[in-house]
């Protein structure tokens, strides 16, 4: 049995550690990000944005959890006259629960597959994405380049979570040789993770991330953060959800 590890925001812990198991892996996981509710004027912001057509891209599911949150069985409504653009399947799904019609999801379920699918389907006019306040630059840098008037909301902020016994288990298993990959899942759970690497073993950190384990990353923006960080990765799955990550790192191993 093959060890993993990885972090993951904390309300998906415990269904994430139980996926990975389901494959045969033994899991090492720690909270990577705290998850915030965004501010009271951020969403009356996307409210005010609303319109009939104007395309409305979700970049997660906790997007969505956090707007239903907000607006409660009013949610759907709200959209009813929108375009509405997940993401991925993952996102999809969660606004499907919500009531939320969904009128399109790309076929390259990353930033870069959502910027490629939204630009070739509109041209000009406002374009709405809910998201964190701390994501990657890659879908409004896209939407802005093509002409769009991008509207660019923050329903919810992440925090990197305290470090606590899971993740010194993590970093023991790292440096012990113990553990056969660390998967990450966000660039900003890399970032952090890295930072935490480096408080704990100081110049040997990089060496340990690049001999004792190998890594993976869920897409494109996470790799290129990982490789902004000296580590590239070894494997990126071709779809990016987290049970794609996961199988990939099984396929690895024969059976």
């Amino acid at each position: 049995m093959r060890t993993l590890g990885f972090t993951r925001p904390a309300g998906k812990l415990k269904d994430s550690i139980k996926e990975a198991e389901g494959l045969g892996f033994t899991v090492l996981a720690a909270p990577s990000l705290e998850i915030e509710h965004g501010e009271e004027s951020e969403f009356r912001r996307l409210k005010d944005s609303l319109g009939s057509g104007v395309p409305v891209i979700f970049g997660s599911t906790t997007a969505a959890d956090e707007c239903s949150k907000e607006f409660g069985e009013s949610f759907p409504s709200l959209l009813a006259d929108c375009f509405v653009i997940p993401i991925g399947p993952g996102t999809a799904d969660r606004l499907s629960s919500y009531g939320v019609r969904i009128d399109m999801v790309p076929e390259d379920h990353s930033s870069y597959g959502l910027v490629k699918a939204v630009t070739e389907r509109f041209t000009e006019g406002r374009v709405v994405v809910v998201r964190s306040d701390s994501g990657t630059d890659i879908i409004s840098e896209g939407l802005k380049g093509s002409g769009l008037d991008l509207v660019d909301v923050a329903v919810y902020k992440l925090r990197a979570a305290d470090a606590g016994e899971e993740m010194t288990a993590i970093l023991d298993a790292i440096g012990d040789r113990k553990l056969d990959w660390m998967a990450f899942t966000s660039p900003m759970s890399a970032s952090s993770f890295f930072g935490r690497m480096r408080e704990r073993f100081g110049e040997r950190a990089d060496g340990m991330m690049r001999d004792n384990v190998k890594v993976a990353a869920i897409g494109r923006p996470t790799a290129e953060m990982l490789e902004s960080l000296g580590r590239a990765p070894d494997l990126v799955p071709q779809k990016t959800t987290f049970h794609d990550l996961l199988q990939s790192i099984r396929d690895t191993y024969p059976n």
